[in-house]
């Protein structure tokens, strides 16, 4: 199923594409679907041929999506899950049953882009493109149901040409101003436009103001989380979290995850409300529990190594960093200090990010300059962290700041990635090659 694109030259058609995800937002173009819609009426409309949850929200998105994923496959369905960034591979964008497109399929899904490209002349975007081609893949092996992760915001963002029959919200918070802002209220009422009049919307927005735009979307029902679906518990435990979640239609007492992190117990009420409104129905306890001890979410308070103890973790905006502070101090309150490795990418406040993530167990900082055409300068990193009042070593890469990391722990203390998906993703390969070779 190759087609004639082998899967390097896919990759490099692929980029030759505008790819915002890599380069300044200064370049994004007018908000328009319209080549999606095309492209997708060439394509024989692949995405009406299942029924689809689309998930939006500041951060957890990804982690609600893999929740929703494992509830659905728990049931016995045929699930495609469509979610991004990626941390190593592009292929883990593109999922069924939580494993990843095949090097064969990706290829021949962009020969066939590659093609209509040629035919029609409408020239998509990099993220459209993989948005296009996860939509027809899904059509081709023929899913049950599949859950959509919006790429950026909501109303323009290439996946939504969709309509969801369940449309969550994980929250609204700070972040993209320069695109979807400046205010909150703008970035709510981009997150909005994925609720369709016949979508069913779940919503994880605790603030009044925001909620109310969210509401005022037709929708066929609303389910908001601390009102009609409730966290009644959410407690750390050996290896995970243990949670208790109440819908109008049943009480799920005691679910085990194994994810670090108060806030996914947010994102699992938020996936249990979605599945409920999927099925229209109160779902089975034990599949539930079932579900949940199997769910992954990679680079997200991912433990990677525990010699030292080094946990990555994608937060990208104050929010993302102020939970991964609570996270670090409740989940993993035995550790003594903290030596966090930073990287940032342009648009961010970086003095705003260090003051979310600021507390007395920070021992150290080592920041870098990632990988990313789209990275802040160095100098700007250690302003911000200046400006909080956090003393930080630069080093020239985020391999060179991790090792200076792992050279400065003693025993009872750890490391901690974060700052972008890029800084995640390169320590992360750091980390598992030096864990393969026995280094670890």
């Amino acid at each position: 199923m190759g087609g004639d694109l082998s899967f390097g030259d896919a990759l490099r058609w692929l980029d030759g594409h505008i790819n915002l995800e890599r380069n300044s937002h200064a370049e994004f173009p007018l908000p328009s679907l319209a080549k999606m819609h095309e492209v997708l009426r060439m394509m024989g409309e692949p995405h009406r041929s299942y029924p689809v949850i689309h998930v939006t929200g500041t951060n957890g998105k990804g982690s609600t999506s893999r929740m929703i994923t494992a509830l659905l496959m728990a049931h016995g369905l045929r699930v495609g899950t469509y979610v991004s960034p990626h941390l190593m591979r592009i292929n883990e964008r593109i999922l069924f049953g939580l494993e990843q497109i095949s090097d064969d399929d990706f290829s021949s899904e962009l020969q066939r882009l590659k093609l209509i490209e040629e035919q029609s002349g409408n020239i998509l975007s990099w993220f459209e493109l993989i948005t296009a081609a996860s939509f027809s893949h899904f059509d081709a092996i023929g899913v049950d149901v599949a859950v959509i992760e919006v790429g950026m915001g909501g109303v323009w963002d290439a996946t939504n040409v969709i309509v969801g029959d369940v449309a969550v919200v994980t929250n609204v918070a700070l972040d993209h101003a320069d695109v979807l802002g400046p205010e909150l209220s703008d970035i709510a009422r981009e997150k909005s436009g994925i609720i369709k009049h016949d979508s069913a919307a779940v919503l994880g927005v605790d603030q009044e103001d925001l909620l109310e735009i969210f509401l005022a979307r037709p929708s066929r029902s609303v389910t908001v989380l601390g009102k009609d679906l409730q966290l009644r518990s959410n407690v750390q435990a050996i290896g995970g979290r243990v949670v208790s979640v109440r819908s109008s239609r049943a009480t799920y007492d005691q679910i085990f995850m194994p994810l670090h992190g108060a806030h996914q117990g947010h994102n699992a009420a938020l996936a249990i409300g979605a599945a409920e409104e999927f099925f229209g129905r109160a779902l089975d306890q034990d599949v539930v529990r079932a579900a949940f001890e199997r769910v992954t979410s990679p680079g997200r308070m991912e433990i990677v190594s525990r010699s030292p103890l080094a946990i990555l973790d994608a937060a990208h905006n104050p929010a993302g960093m102020a939970a991964a502070k609570a996270s670090i101090l409740s989940d993993f309150s035995s550790i003594a200090r903290w030596h966090l490795v930073v990287s940032m990418l342009s648009g961010r406040d970086p003095m705003q990010m260090f003051l979310a993530i600021k507390n007395d167990k920070i021992a150290s900082v080592s920041i870098s300059e990632t990988r990313s055409f789209r990275a802040m300068p160095v100098q700007e990193i250690l302003n911000g962290a200046e400006a909080a009042g956090i003393p930080c070593q630069r080093f020239e890469t985020v391999t060179d700041a991790l090792d200076a990391a792992i050279q400065l722990c003693r025993e009872g203390e750890a490391v901690l990635i974060c700052g972008s998906i890029y800084t995640v993703a390169e320590a992360r390969e750091q980390l598992l090659t030096k864990k393969n070779l026995g280094a670890s």
